[in-house]
Protein backbone atom coordinates (compact mmCIF):
# COMPACT_ATOMS: atom_id res chain seq x y z
CA UNK A 1 0.00 0.00 0.00
CA UNK A 2 0.84 3.06 -0.66
CA UNK A 3 0.99 5.80 2.13
CA UNK A 4 -1.29 9.45 1.58
CA UNK A 5 -1.05 12.81 3.54
CA UNK A 6 -3.83 15.32 2.82
CA UNK A 7 -6.60 17.08 5.59
CA UNK A 8 -8.15 20.21 4.90
CA UNK A 9 -6.48 22.31 7.32
CA UNK A 10 -3.69 22.56 4.28
CA UNK A 11 -6.48 24.86 2.65
CA UNK A 12 -6.66 27.26 5.49
CA UNK A 13 -3.46 29.50 5.11
CA UNK A 14 -3.08 31.91 2.12
CA UNK A 15 -5.26 33.04 -0.69
CA UNK A 16 -6.78 32.21 -3.70
CA UNK A 17 -5.54 35.33 -5.39
CA UNK A 18 -2.06 33.95 -4.61
CA UNK A 19 0.04 32.24 -6.94
CA UNK A 20 0.54 29.15 -4.10
CA UNK A 21 -3.32 29.08 -3.58
CA UNK A 22 -5.58 26.54 -1.09
CA UNK A 23 -7.06 25.11 -4.42
CA UNK A 24 -4.01 23.48 -5.40
CA UNK A 25 -4.14 21.16 -2.42
CA UNK A 26 -7.79 20.31 -3.07
CA UNK A 27 -7.25 19.50 -6.45
CA UNK A 28 -4.41 17.14 -6.15
CA UNK A 29 -7.23 15.56 -3.46
CA UNK A 30 -9.21 15.33 -5.59
CA UNK A 31 -6.94 12.89 -7.87
CA UNK A 32 -5.68 11.16 -5.37
CA UNK A 33 -9.46 9.67 -4.52
CA UNK A 34 -9.15 7.45 -7.32
CA UNK A 35 -5.90 6.01 -6.34
CA UNK A 36 -5.80 2.67 -3.66
CA UNK A 37 -3.72 4.52 -1.18
CA UNK A 38 -3.45 4.55 2.20
CA UNK A 39 -4.58 7.81 3.96
CA UNK A 40 -2.54 8.97 7.77
CA UNK A 41 -3.57 11.35 10.05
CA UNK A 42 -1.77 14.45 10.17
CA UNK A 43 0.15 16.25 12.88
CA UNK A 44 1.30 19.13 14.18
CA UNK A 45 4.45 20.01 14.51
CA UNK A 46 5.85 21.00 17.71
CA UNK A 47 8.34 24.11 18.28
CA UNK A 48 11.12 21.96 19.60
CA UNK A 49 10.65 19.78 16.52
CA UNK A 50 11.04 22.92 14.26
CA UNK A 51 13.87 24.08 16.33
CA UNK A 52 15.84 20.72 14.91
CA UNK A 53 15.64 22.59 11.36
CA UNK A 54 15.51 26.11 12.08
CA UNK A 55 16.84 28.68 14.48
CA UNK A 56 14.39 29.34 17.57
CA UNK A 57 14.48 33.17 17.34
CA UNK A 58 12.86 32.42 13.47
CA UNK A 59 10.23 29.92 15.02
CA UNK A 60 9.19 32.16 17.82
CA UNK A 61 8.76 35.05 15.14
CA UNK A 62 6.34 32.95 13.15
CA UNK A 63 4.40 32.04 15.86
CA UNK A 64 3.39 35.98 16.85
CA UNK A 65 4.45 37.30 13.48
CA UNK A 66 0.44 38.03 12.64
CA UNK A 67 -0.91 39.28 15.71
CA UNK A 68 2.45 41.77 15.64
CA UNK A 69 0.82 42.91 11.81
CA UNK A 70 2.89 41.06 9.96
CA UNK A 71 1.74 40.36 6.73
CA UNK A 72 4.76 38.64 5.07
CA UNK A 73 8.43 37.36 5.65
CA UNK A 74 10.99 38.82 3.39
CA UNK A 75 9.01 39.99 0.84
CA UNK A 76 5.16 40.06 -0.77
CA UNK A 77 6.03 36.55 -2.26
CA UNK A 78 5.23 34.69 1.13
CA UNK A 79 2.28 35.21 2.72
CA UNK A 80 1.28 35.64 6.64
CA UNK A 81 -2.21 35.18 7.25
CA UNK A 82 -4.13 34.36 10.54
CA UNK A 83 -3.90 30.35 10.54
CA UNK A 84 -0.16 30.54 8.54
CA UNK A 85 1.64 28.88 11.80
CA UNK A 86 -0.48 26.42 12.60
CA UNK A 87 -0.93 24.95 9.13
CA UNK A 88 2.79 25.24 7.99
CA UNK A 89 3.32 23.88 11.49
CA UNK A 90 1.06 20.60 10.61
CA UNK A 91 2.77 20.75 7.15
CA UNK A 92 6.04 20.12 8.49
CA UNK A 93 4.79 17.79 11.54
CA UNK A 94 2.39 15.56 8.79
CA UNK A 95 6.13 14.41 7.26
CA UNK A 96 6.57 11.94 10.79
CA UNK A 97 3.50 9.90 10.33
CA UNK A 98 4.82 9.10 7.09
CA UNK A 99 7.83 8.05 8.77
CA UNK A 100 6.48 6.06 11.64
CA UNK A 101 4.81 4.10 8.88
CA UNK A 102 8.26 3.60 6.87
CA UNK A 103 9.75 2.13 10.23
CA UNK A 104 7.09 0.49 11.32
CA UNK A 105 7.21 -1.57 8.35
CA UNK A 106 3.34 -0.37 6.83
CA UNK A 107 4.55 1.01 3.69
CA UNK A 108 7.30 1.75 1.23
CA UNK A 109 6.20 4.49 -1.02
CA UNK A 110 4.05 7.70 0.21
CA UNK A 111 2.75 11.43 -1.50
CA UNK A 112 2.61 14.13 0.45
CA UNK A 113 -0.05 16.62 -0.17
CA UNK A 114 1.09 19.53 1.83
CA UNK A 115 1.17 22.84 1.91
CA UNK A 116 2.50 25.54 2.35
CA UNK A 117 5.48 23.78 0.31
CA UNK A 118 8.99 24.46 2.40
CA UNK A 119 12.28 23.66 0.03
CA UNK A 120 12.80 27.60 -0.25
CA UNK A 121 12.98 28.32 3.86
CA UNK A 122 16.35 28.31 5.37
CA UNK A 123 17.57 27.96 8.72
CA UNK A 124 17.04 31.53 9.74
CA UNK A 125 13.63 32.46 7.45
CA UNK A 126 11.06 31.67 5.16
CA UNK A 127 10.93 33.05 1.58
CA UNK A 128 9.66 31.58 -1.67
CA UNK A 129 6.15 30.58 -0.46
CA UNK A 130 7.50 28.35 2.02
CA UNK A 131 7.79 29.45 5.83
CA UNK A 132 9.31 25.63 7.20
CA UNK A 133 10.97 23.54 5.60
CA UNK A 134 8.77 19.97 5.24
CA UNK A 135 11.58 17.95 3.52
CA UNK A 136 14.12 19.07 6.44
CA UNK A 137 12.05 18.22 9.08
CA UNK A 138 11.26 15.01 7.42
CA UNK A 139 15.07 14.27 7.23
CA UNK A 140 15.64 14.83 10.43
CA UNK A 141 13.10 12.99 11.95
CA UNK A 142 13.34 9.89 9.76
CA UNK A 143 17.34 9.39 11.18
CA UNK A 144 15.73 9.88 14.88
CA UNK A 145 13.69 6.88 13.94
CA UNK A 146 16.57 4.95 12.42
CA UNK A 147 17.31 5.98 8.97
CA UNK A 148 20.45 7.34 9.22
CA UNK A 149 21.85 8.20 5.38
CA UNK A 150 19.17 10.21 3.91
CA UNK A 151 18.73 11.00 0.00
CA UNK A 152 17.42 14.12 -1.10
CA UNK A 153 15.99 14.66 -4.71
CA UNK A 154 14.74 17.87 -5.59
CA UNK A 155 13.55 18.01 -9.42
CA UNK A 156 11.02 21.81 -8.35
CA UNK A 157 12.32 23.88 -11.64
CA UNK A 158 14.00 26.28 -8.93
CA UNK A 159 16.59 25.67 -6.62
CA UNK A 160 15.94 24.30 -2.74
CA UNK A 161 18.34 26.46 -0.94
CA UNK A 162 16.94 26.28 1.99
CA UNK A 163 17.30 22.37 2.09
CA UNK A 164 21.13 23.16 0.77
CA UNK A 165 21.07 25.58 3.27
CA UNK A 166 20.04 23.20 6.30
CA UNK A 167 22.64 20.20 5.26
CA UNK A 168 25.55 21.77 3.79
CA UNK A 169 27.88 20.45 6.55
CA UNK A 170 25.97 16.99 6.69
CA UNK A 171 27.46 14.22 5.02
CA UNK A 172 24.63 11.80 6.13
CA UNK A 173 22.44 13.54 3.76
CA UNK A 174 22.63 14.16 0.50
CA UNK A 175 20.99 16.84 -1.79
CA UNK A 176 20.64 16.09 -5.54
CA UNK A 177 18.88 19.40 -6.99
CA UNK A 178 17.93 19.75 -10.79
CA UNK A 179 16.86 23.38 -11.72
CA UNK A 180 16.90 26.22 -14.20
CA UNK A 181 19.98 28.20 -13.44
CA UNK A 182 18.09 31.34 -14.72
CA UNK A 183 15.28 31.18 -12.05
CA UNK A 184 14.93 31.99 -8.68
CA UNK A 185 16.57 32.29 -6.03
CA UNK A 186 18.80 33.22 -8.53
CA UNK A 187 22.19 33.38 -6.56
CA UNK A 188 21.88 29.76 -5.19
CA UNK A 189 22.21 26.43 -7.01
CA UNK A 190 25.70 26.45 -9.33
CA UNK A 191 27.66 23.40 -9.50
CA UNK A 192 30.51 24.72 -7.29
CA UNK A 193 28.11 24.76 -4.14
CA UNK A 194 29.32 21.20 -3.31
CA UNK A 195 29.16 21.35 0.35
CA UNK A 196 31.51 22.49 3.22
CA UNK A 197 33.21 20.47 5.98
CA UNK A 198 32.35 17.00 6.32
CA UNK A 199 29.34 18.40 3.94
CA UNK A 200 31.44 18.64 1.32
CA UNK A 201 30.63 16.11 -1.94
CA UNK A 202 27.21 15.50 -0.14
CA UNK A 203 25.11 18.70 -1.79
CA UNK A 204 25.26 18.02 -5.68
CA UNK A 205 23.43 21.17 -7.80
CA UNK A 206 22.39 20.08 -11.92
CA UNK A 207 21.47 23.30 -13.22
CA UNK A 208 19.86 23.37 -16.27
CA UNK A 209 19.42 26.13 -19.18
CA UNK A 210 16.50 28.23 -20.50
CA UNK A 211 13.77 26.13 -22.58
CA UNK A 212 15.10 22.91 -20.55
CA UNK A 213 13.67 19.51 -22.94
CA UNK A 214 12.86 16.28 -21.86
CA UNK A 215 16.14 14.72 -22.86
CA UNK A 216 18.25 17.52 -21.31
CA UNK A 217 16.72 16.94 -17.94
CA UNK A 218 16.83 12.99 -17.86
CA UNK A 219 20.32 13.03 -18.81
CA UNK A 220 21.28 14.94 -15.71
CA UNK A 221 19.21 12.10 -13.51
CA UNK A 222 22.08 9.82 -14.90
CA UNK A 223 24.18 11.40 -12.32
CA UNK A 224 22.38 10.44 -9.46
CA UNK A 225 24.90 9.15 -6.88
CA UNK A 226 24.84 5.67 -6.54
CA UNK A 227 27.79 5.44 -4.26
CA UNK A 228 25.67 7.37 -1.81
CA UNK A 229 24.58 4.50 0.83
CA UNK A 230 21.08 5.71 1.81
CA UNK A 231 18.43 4.11 4.07
CA UNK A 232 15.64 6.15 2.84
CA UNK A 233 15.02 8.59 -0.47
CA UNK A 234 12.61 11.84 0.04
CA UNK A 235 11.60 13.99 -2.70
CA UNK A 236 10.88 17.30 -3.39
CA UNK A 237 8.41 17.25 -5.75
CA UNK A 238 7.53 20.36 -7.43
CA UNK A 239 5.78 20.58 -10.24
CA UNK A 240 6.49 23.73 -11.91
CA UNK A 241 9.66 22.42 -14.32
CA UNK A 242 6.50 21.52 -16.80
CA UNK A 243 5.92 23.39 -20.00
CA UNK A 244 2.47 24.24 -19.22
CA UNK A 245 3.44 26.11 -16.57
CA UNK A 246 4.35 30.34 -16.24
CA UNK A 247 6.75 31.03 -13.66
CA UNK A 248 9.57 28.94 -15.73
CA UNK A 249 10.87 28.05 -19.69
CA UNK A 250 11.18 24.71 -19.05
CA UNK A 251 9.55 22.42 -21.66
CA UNK A 252 9.31 19.43 -19.53
CA UNK A 253 6.58 16.74 -21.13
CA UNK A 254 3.91 14.64 -19.17
CA UNK A 255 5.83 11.62 -20.71
CA UNK A 256 9.40 13.76 -19.33
CA UNK A 257 8.20 13.56 -15.57
CA UNK A 258 6.92 10.42 -15.90
CA UNK A 259 10.55 8.58 -17.02
CA UNK A 260 12.05 10.99 -13.87
CA UNK A 261 9.64 9.20 -11.56
CA UNK A 262 10.71 5.96 -13.01
CA UNK A 263 14.24 6.91 -12.58
CA UNK A 264 13.58 8.07 -8.99
CA UNK A 265 11.74 5.16 -8.05
CA UNK A 266 14.74 2.81 -9.67
CA UNK A 267 16.90 4.27 -8.26
CA UNK A 268 15.32 4.10 -4.82
CA UNK A 269 15.20 -0.11 -4.97
CA UNK A 270 14.06 -1.31 -1.88
CA UNK A 271 14.58 1.47 0.46
CA UNK A 272 11.54 3.74 1.33
CA UNK A 273 10.64 6.51 -0.71
CA UNK A 274 8.47 9.64 -0.52
CA UNK A 275 7.15 12.30 -2.49
CA UNK A 276 6.19 15.90 -0.72
CA UNK A 277 4.30 18.91 -2.92
CA UNK A 278 6.57 21.35 -3.63
CA UNK A 279 6.17 24.26 -6.66
CA UNK A 280 2.99 23.52 -9.32
CA UNK A 281 0.59 26.16 -10.10
CA UNK A 282 -1.01 25.49 -12.95
CA UNK A 283 -3.90 23.78 -11.91
CA UNK A 284 -4.74 21.09 -14.56
CA UNK A 285 -1.04 20.51 -15.21
CA UNK A 286 -0.69 19.83 -11.19
CA UNK A 287 -3.26 17.37 -11.45
CA UNK A 288 -1.81 15.52 -14.49
CA UNK A 289 1.34 15.93 -13.14
CA UNK A 290 0.46 14.06 -9.36
CA UNK A 291 -1.69 11.34 -11.50
CA UNK A 292 1.49 10.48 -13.23
CA UNK A 293 3.06 10.55 -10.07
CA UNK A 294 1.21 8.09 -8.21
CA UNK A 295 0.41 6.07 -11.21
CA UNK A 296 3.82 4.82 -10.98
CA UNK A 297 3.63 4.68 -7.36
CA UNK A 298 0.94 2.66 -7.29
CA UNK A 299 1.85 0.04 -10.27
CA UNK A 300 2.15 -2.55 -7.91
CA UNK A 301 -0.66 -1.89 -6.06
CA UNK A 302 -3.14 -2.14 -9.18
Amino acid sequence: MVGYIYDPIFTEHGSEEHIERPARAEVIDTVARNFPLQRFPVKKATKEDLKTIHEAHYVEWVERAYDEGYRFILNEDTLLTPRSFEVASYAAGSTMPVIDAFANGEIKKAFLNIRPPGHHAERRTGQGFCIFNNIALMARYAQKRGFKKVMIIDFDVHHGNGTQDIFYHDDTVCYFSTHERNNYPYFTGSEEERGEGRGEGFNINKPYGDYCSDEELLQLYEDLPEWFDFDIVLVSAGYDLMKDEAISTAQITFEGLRAIVQKILRFAGDKPVAFLLEGGYNLDSLATSVAITLEELTKDEL
